[in-house]
């Protein structure tokens, strides 16, 4: 086997395994949806009563992400 072809398959190998692994791992924790939106408003305003608005914002950006793919997409 050529050193060419050995190369293709061991990187087309590692991009399967990749894969096939970050899609088990996108599934494996259960989400509960449930009042999700108004939890985050409240967290904010918690955050935002300690820490001030800058910071508040700034966890929003994360949170309401990751609220927003597991949830409402």
């Amino acid at each position: 086997m050529s050193r060419i072809r050995f190369r293709r398959l061991a990187i087309a190998g590692v991009t399967l395994a990749a894969a096939l692994g970050a899609g088990g791992t996108a599934q494996a924790t259960p989400v509960d949806c449930a009042g999700g939106a108004e939890q985050l408003e409240q967290q904010f305003r918690e955050i935002e009563a300690k820490k001030g608005y800058d910071a508040a914002v700034k966890w929003w950006d994360g949170a309401w992400r990751k609220y927003h793919d597991r949830c409402v997409i």
